[in-house]
């Protein structure tokens, strides 16, 4: 996890799931899940299994096997994934790339009904 009130300058690896609500300059690759809380900022590529955006992303690529980009997000990137999904209200800017025999033949739009990056709410 980069913490909130934290910068990490420098490209970021691992096989681990990783957290962000600080402000990574710079790429990460995983081989598991990535998640930008919001209030995050990453300017740089990020390459996971998944990813989940809430905060801000600036990259050249986000790729994975799906994304999603929550309402709160501000996406500029090229997304390649199997399945994407953005909810309504996030900002995107760029393009997408729709990988796979099954992939749906283009982003999935909903609206969001969650709490936070964790997930649902529970009041």
């Amino acid at each position: 996890m980069i913490g909130p009130g934290t910068t990490v300058r420098g490209d970021l690896t691992g096989d681990d799931a990783v957290e962000i609500r600080g402000l990574l300059e710079g790429d990460c690759r995983t081989s598991a899940h990535c998640v930008v809380s919001e209030g995050a900022r990453v300017v740089g590529s990020i390459e996971a299994t998944g990813i989940v955006v809430a905060g801000a992303v600036e990259a050249r690529v986000l790729a994975a096997d799906k994304v999603e980009i929550r309402a709160s997000a501000r996406v500029k990137a090229s997304v390649t994934a199997r399945v994407i999904t953005i909810a309504d209200g996030a900002f995107y800017e760029g393009n997408v790339q729709m990988q796979g025999q099954d992939a749906p033949s283009g982003p999935v739009f909903f609206k969001e009904r969650r709490g936070g990056p964790e997930g649902p709410s529970r009041a």
